[in-house]
Formats: C-alpha cells, sequence, structure tokens
C-alpha cells in the first residue's frame, strides 16, 4: 500500500486523475489539498469535492484549499481549455461536505512530518505553489517524503501555453524551480510522454465498458477533453496529462525516462517557464519520454472500475 497526498488544481484532467487514484485498493489517499491553475483557486477547492463525492468518499479523505496565487508572477488560468467551472461545464451538483479548516501547505507539512517512518509519495498535476511554500516553512518535511510524481514541463514537445512552456510550470516557474532544485526524488510526466497518450475514441469506448458511477464521469469529463482539445488545436484525442501521474504510481513499469537534473527559466521573456531537464545519470529527476500507452488505458480502466 502507498499513502500519497495529492496536490491538484481540478481541472478536467485532474478530475480523472482523482477518480482513478479514490478507485486504487493500492493506494491509501490521505488527502487532497487544491491550488489555483487551472481555475481560480474557490472553483478547484469546490471542483476537488465534487469528484470526492463522486468518489462515494466524505471528509475521511480531507480537501484542504491552497494558495490562491502564484509565488511572484501574476495569477494565469485556463477557462478556455476546461470551462468556466474547470471541469468542462458538466453540471454537477454543489458538494455537500465541507472543505478542512486546514490550509493546503499545513496539510502538506502535517502530512509530511507525521510520515517520517513511513515517507509520503506526493503527487503534483498543477501548479506547485503548496509544495515550494511547504518546503520553505518546514525544511526538514523533506524526511516524510519518499517522492514527488508530478505533471509538468516539457523539453522535446515544446509548449501548451507558449511555444516553450507547459501549464503547470508557466502558471508558477519559481515554484517549479524551488521544487525541481530541492534535491528531493522526483518522477516527471512532462508534455514529453503525456502527448503521446491519448484518449482515443477506441480507448473512450474501452472505458465505457467499466460499469460504475466513476467510470461513467471519467468519460464524460475526457471526452469534454476531446472537444476542448479539438477547439484550441484541431486535434480529436485529448492527452491524459494528469491521470499519468496516478499510473505511474501504481504501474511504475508502463513508463521509461532518463534521469536529470531540471532548469527552469524564471527570467521574464520567451522562454519563461521553460524546462530544461540536464541528463545525468546522477540526477534527482527521472524524466519520463516512453509511455506503454496501450497500457496506461488498460491501467486506468482497472482502477475506474475498482470502486465498491
Amino acid at each position: 500500500m502507498t499513502c500519497v497526498l495529492i496536490d491538484c488544481d481540478p481541472g478536467l484532467d485532474d478530475a480523472v486523475a482523482l477518480l482513478a487514484a479514490f478507485g486504487a485498493a493500492d493506494l491509501d489517499v490521505r488527502a487532497i489539498t487544491t491550488v489555483a491553475g487551472n481555475v481560480k483557486g474557490p472553483q478547484t477547492a469546490e471542483n476537488a469535492r465534487i469528484i470526492r463525492e463522486v468518489a462515494g468518499l466524505d471528509t475521511a479523505v480531507p480537501v484542504c484549499a491552497g494558495a490562491p496565487r502564484p509565488l511572484l508572477r501574476d495569477p494565469v488560468t485556463a477557462e478556455d481549455f476546461h470551462g468556466s467551472t474547470g471541469l468542462g461545464d458538466i453540471p454537477f451538483p454543489d458538494p455537500g461536505q465541507p472543505l478542512s479548516e486546514l490550509h493546503s501547505v499545513n496539510m502538506i507539512i502535517e502530512a509530511c512530518t507525521a510520515s517520517k517512518r513511513d515517507p509520503l509519495t506526493l503527487i503534483i498535476t498543477g501548479p506547485m505553489t503548496n509544495l515550494a511554500l511547504a518546503l520553505t516553512m518546514a525544511p526538514d518535511i523533506a524526511e516524510g517524503i519518499a517522492e514527488i510524481v508530478l505533471m509538468g514541463g516539457a523539453d522535446t514537445e515544446g509548449g501548451n501555453i507558449t511555444p516553450f512552456s507547459e501549464f503547470n510550470v508557466f502558471a508558477d516557474p519559481h515554484a517549479a524551480s524551488a521544487v525541481f532544485g530541492s534535491g528531493l526524488p522526483v518522477r516527471c510526466l512532462s508534455l514529453d510522454v503525456t502527448h503521446f497518450v491519448r484518449a482515443t475514441q477506441a480507448r473512450l469506448a474501452q472505458l465505457r465498458t467499466v460499469r460504475t458511477k466513476q467510470a461513467e464521469v471519467a468519460v464524460q469529463l475526457l471526452e469534454a477533453s476531446c472537444k476542448l482539445e479539438f477547439s484550441a488545436n484541431g486535434a480529436r484525442d485529448a492527452p491524459l496529462h494528469d491521470p499519468s501521474t496516478i499510473i505511474a504510481v501504481t504501474r511504475p513499469e508502463l513508463f521509461q525516462g532518463r534521469r536529470a537534473h531540471v532548469e527552469v527559466i524564471t527570467e521574464r521573456g520567451e522562454q519563461f517557464g521553460r524546462t530544461i531537464p540536464h541528463f545525468d545519470d546522477e540526477g534527482p529527476v527521472l524524466w519520463y519520454t516512453q509511455a506503454d500507452d496501450d497500457g496506461v488505458f488498460v491501467e486506468l480502466a482497472r482502477l475506474l472500475g475498482g470502486f465498491e
């Protein structure tokens, strides 16, 4: 059993990632922390609570609201891709269960401090603001972190928000620089790998055969992603960005990469938010470059079918 804390900014693909994590019998989800990113902070916190209730869970898995803006740059959001609500404007009921009173940064500090004998895996699918603040406020929490598995960055694929920058890093490059530069073990699902794991119509049809409410909702979210991907980029099949982090934890053998030190460009200019992996066998970051894309969707179907 792997104990995880998921830091996210739901977001269509974050929502699918949460559903997959909640369905994984081999993951113990300790908490969900949210951050401003795909949509503004209050909306990401609401969306995480909506997905928690879709999964049939209650406040035993707390949802905490976190940083409402980046460390230094002006806020940037992505409603043009994720819809005004962040969930593709799919009509979900308002969540009935409340937020935790604990701030996301404090939750990360408390969870990692309590896990020094059995460190947590942190899964990050949004801007890295919360973790950067937690590491600044309480550097010794590093002892309670087994590894960080994150979706962010781009190298050979170029960016998806600028020609050079991937959205999660662009939204808070200073936070990303702090996390990549922390020396902690990181596994990175950048656009270099997620752009090659696509929600094709055949794969969506495969997911429709999974007879759970959570799978049904995941398909709705992925279909909305595909429609928005077509509107934005003319491509029919949306990449499976954030859910790939969950699958990298449950099935790491489906991914391959190279070790690196990762530099983040924080100076203003056309390359602002760019990630540059400097490949080195001693680097703390495993920068994924390949995935068994069929295997990833088989695993996603398994996780979405794992609910009672």
